[in-house]
């Protein structure tokens, strides 16, 4: 029986994906900017923040907090978007990842600093490093204050939890890692394979079980007035732009929308090699571009 998806408004997520057949997803520090690039996308899409993350060599985790309750979508976007990049790079095609990602919802008063390290300590656990700071791909260098965080990342809920300034906060966290290295968060504290809460954290989330409807008063405004919706592949077409505009708004249709590259041609009237060398040209990274998403309005 596949486990609930309960999404709704100010939830919080432990999210893992493994690579299909446990094999990699990603070869090389290219890809793993690439993958970085493409979850900052997806938290500007779909308004969404990550407050914790570890890339390893064939899974990853996020502690992922959705402002709306769209967390299949923010999923799809990242699996499948990426997977496509990673495809064109490497000239495969079909799956890259194993079956649907695993969502644990958690009760953020009583376990957020604790899922934030599990998450942290990812690389320890696994014999990659023996130290969370020697690991590059996680959320640990920015939470302990050692590196520049990327934008995409918000420690703040973990300084709030720990209610110090940041400047201080940065150092207890730092310590607060160093004593769970044998912490058995799962065991302890997770229910029914899908809560990361008590009893009472349970009950609560019964008012979100697939199938129940809320009335149109419980709904925000913000979701009423402002859903996200995938945007037509026409909008991405802009009449009478150069050529400069009109690549970087093929690379967005192709990115963000998932159209083919065919569809894309069509639209904007150009040949399908005329797309695949656009597309191209913007899988070429370089190690120093930045993780944020540069968006065009």
């Amino acid at each position: 029986v596949r486990p609930l998806r309960i999404e709704y408004e100010g939830a919080t997520y432990h999210v893992t994906s493994r690579g299909d057949r446990q094999e990699p997803i990603v070869l090389d520090n290219a890809d793993r900017l690439m993958f970085m690039r493409v979850v900052a996308e997806a938290l500007d899409r779909f308004d969404a923040q990550v407050w914790a993350y570890c890339l390893m060599n064939n899974h990853y985790h996020l502690v992922l907090h959705t402002n709306h309750a769209n967390l299949s979508r923010i999923m799809r976007h990242v699996n499948g978007v990426y997977t496509q990049k990673y495809n064109f790079r490497y000239g495969l095609a079909g799956h890259l990842f194993q079956g649907r990602f695993k969502a644990i919802l958690v009760d953020t008063d009583r376990y957020l600093l604790e899922v934030c390290r599990y998450v942290d300590l990812n690389p320890v656990r696994a014999g990659l490093v023996s130290e969370p700071h020697q690991y590059e791909w996680s959320s640990y260098l920015a939470h302990a204050g050692l590196v520049e965080s990327p934008c995409w990342l918000n420690s703040n809920p973990l300084y709030e939890q720990l209610n110090l300034p940041s400047e201080v906060a940065t150092k207890k966290y730092a310590e607060f890692v160093a004593q769970g290295a044998g912490a058995d968060l799962w065991g302890k504290y997770l229910r029914q394979q899908i809560f990361l809460g008590d009893d009472a954290f349970i009950l609560r989330m019964q008012e979100f079980m697939p199938g129940k409807i809320k009335p149109l008063a419980q709904v925000s405004k913000l979701q009423q007035h402002n859903p996200v919706k995938i945007k037509p592949l026409a909008r991405y077409v802009l009449p009478g732009a150069n050529m400069t505009k009109r690549n970087s708004r093929i690379v967005r249709a192709f990115n963000e929308g998932g159209y083919t590259q065919t569809q894309i041609a069509e639209a904007f009237g150009v040949s399908s090699s005329t797309v695949s060398r656009v597309i191209k040209a913007s899988h070429k990274l370089g190690s120093g571009l930045p993780f944020c998403a540069k968006r065009e309005t």
